[in-house]
């Protein structure tokens, strides 16, 4: 069942900034959906909730065995890996409002590989697997294009944690 629970102004200024191609603070993570219209978006939306995670709180744990997938609606999140002794971490990318977090374990089911924090105060948009089988089921071609989109993320954020390994 389709959840309703962003306002009017927070779903208007969320389609504006997934239509424009984001604010992401790293080039290649905007979740690019050109042909969506305004309808689109809100149905995809309704399938999510809102959550709001204070500057320096964590939206994501790693080694948690959580799936959901977060839009970035506001704000800047700080996404930290932990080196080989456990205890260094390192910045692994800063991803902004127009993007997305979580695809990894969404799709795989595995743990958090990485852990993500609030630069500033965010709000995303929660999509959990069954929330998204029911989305599939309301709109199958949403959610087939929805998918892509999410896998050519995965797909250059693989492509540049290849590059700093090799290079």
């Amino acid at each position: 069942m389709p959840a309703d629970n962003i306002s009017l102004e927070g779903l208007e200024a969320a389609i504006a900034c997934f239509r424009a191609g984001g604010s992401s603070a790293t080039p290649g993570d905007a979740l690019l959906l050109p042909c969506w219209r305004d309808e689109d978006w809100k149905q995809l939306f309704r399938f999510t909730s809102i959550r709001r995670v204070m500057a320096g709180d964590a939206l994501i744990r790693r080694g948690e065995p959580d799936r959901t997938l977060y839009f970035v609606l506001h704000g800047d999140l700080e996404v930290i890996v932990h080196s080989g002794d456990g205890l260094t971490m390192g910045r692994v990318s800063l991803v902004g409002a127009g993007s997305v977090l979580g695809e990894l374990a969404f799709f795989d089911g595995g743990p958090r590989s990485a852990g993500a924090w609030a630069v500033e105060d965010c709000e995303v948009a929660a999509m959990t697997p069954d929330q998204y089988v029911a989305f599939e089921q309301s709109s199958p071609a949403l959610a087939r294009e929805l998918i892509f989109a999410l896998g050519r993320i995965l797909a250059i954020r693989l492509r540049r944690t290849n590059a700093k390994v090799v290079g």
